[in-house]
Formats: structure tokens, sequence, C-alpha cells
């Protein structure tokens, strides 16, 4: 009996050195604490999975409205910056524009136009100059592109423009090509009437329309309008359907003209 007992002893002192010395109580350890950490993180997830789910929900759609409002955002400055592009470039151009002393007999006024779309349904264009910067009635306004129209009413801040295809709108023009005088009218609709004219003219779709200087409004050889169609008509005259020369959706920056 005192043999076994002695025998199971040394086992015993033999298993605790084995367990402490050895790297058998490393593996056990790593084991009890991977379980453990496991076994653990399975019963969180069953116990809150429902809360979970819902606060992974409310995160994607918080995120989701953050990236339309991030991508709106972007939209915004993208545009804002392609505006001040095109102002910049609006601006040199229109500054530009008496290179070639077309407009020494004239005083010259930089205006910003306001699009504002109650006054384009009437065929009319806001600018941020009024008496402030001696508007005066009957001011012409052009661009680089040809001429815009004329001032029709102004206030103290701004002033309003008559534009070329308003139905009141008249002024005298020529072909480019024939230098044939004839008189336009606005037509609205973004369109141009020119009546009454000579038979003998040669006025054919495409033909550029310029002013003709003779009215004192505006200098001469300044687009106005292009032919669109002839009408062949049977008293002697034709007329022409015309398209304004100057994009008016496009507008940035004009000229005002004073004579």
């Amino acid at each position: 009996m005192r043999f076994y007992k002695l025998w199971l002893i040394l086992l015993g002192i033999g298993l605790i050195a084995l367990d402490k010395f050895s790297f058998i109580s490393t593996v056990r350890d790593t084991v009890v604490v991977f379980v453990e950490r496991h076994v653990s993180l399975l019963f969180y997830r069953v116990k809150n999975y429902p809360q979970l789910l819902i606060l992974n929900t409310t995160q994607q759609q918080e995120l989701a409205r953050q990236n339309v409002e991030l991508k709106k955002q972007v939209e915004q400055y993208s545009v804002l910056l392609q505006q001040t592009k095109n102002q910049a470039q609006d601006l040199k151009n229109v500054q530009g524009l008496n290179a070639d002393g077309m407009y020494n007999d004239f005083e010259q006024i930089v205006a910003k136009a306001v699009l504002d779309v109650n006054f384009f349904m009437n065929n009319q264009l806001l600018l941020d100059v009024g008496k402030n910067k001696n508007i005066k009635l009957g001011d012409a306004v052009v661009n680089k592109d040809g001429v815009i129209g004329q001032v029709a009413n102004v206030n103290q801040l701004n002033s309003q423009v008559m534009l070329v295809t308003n139905q009141d709108f008249k002024i005298y023009v020529q072909s480019a090509k024939s230098k044939a005088k004839m008189l336009a009218q606005g037509g609205g609709n973004n369109t141009i009437v020119v009546n009454y004219i000579d038979k003998n003219d040669d006025i054919k779709p495409g033909d550029i329309l310029e002013t003709t200087g003779l009215d004192d409004v505006y200098p001469d050889n300044i687009p106005v309008a292009k032919v669109v169609k002839v009408f062949y008509e049977n008293n002697g005259f034709n007329s022409a359907l015309c398209s304004p020369i100057v994009n008016f959706d496009q507008l940035q920056y004009v000229l005002v003209l004073q004579k």
C-alpha cells in the first residue's frame, strides 16, 4: 500500500512539474481563453441581435443620408466653381470688346445679368446696375456675341432690358453680305421677324443680320440675328424668321453703351 501511495505522490509531483514547466499549460490556457471568448461573444450576439440589427440599419440610413448631402454639396460647389469660371471668362470677354476701338464713341458700363424666369417670359433681362451707375433709358446692351437689347426701365440699383426678341423691340438691320437694309422686330418665343425685305435682296437661311449704325444707339456691324427661314410673299416684299445671335440663357456680364 505504501508503495502505491509513493508512486501516486511521485506521479502527482511529475504532473505538476510537467504542467508548470512544459508547453502543455500554455496550450491549455490558450484553448480555454479562445473557447471562453468566442462562447461569450456568441451569447452576446444572440442576446443582443435585434438591437444590433436596428442599430446597424439606423447607421446605414444615416450614412446614406450623409452621402446624399455630400453629393449635393459637391454638385453645388461644382456649379459655383463653373459659374465663377464662366463669369471670369465672360467679364474678360466683355472688357475686351473694345479692342478694335468699335465703342470709342460710346460710354461703356459693365453690368452683370440677373437671370430671372419671370423676366425671360416677357423677353426682358434684369441688370444689377441702374441710376447708381448712370444707366439711362434707351441705352444699348451688347456682349461678345452681339446685340442683347435696349434699356427700357431704370431704377436706383437695377435696370430692365428689352431683349431683341420682345415684340415691342424694333431695330434697323442690314445683311452682313449685301448690306441691304431692313427693319427687324421681336417676335417673342426667342424669335425675330424681318418684314418688307426687297425681293431683289438675296437673303437666305443662315445669313447674319447686323446693326447699321444709323440709329445712334448701336455701332455698326454688330451681329443681331441669324436668318432661319425666308417667306416669299406676293406683295412685292419678302419676310424672314430669325433667331437672336446671343444665347440669353448663358448671359453673365454685358456691356451697356451710351452715345
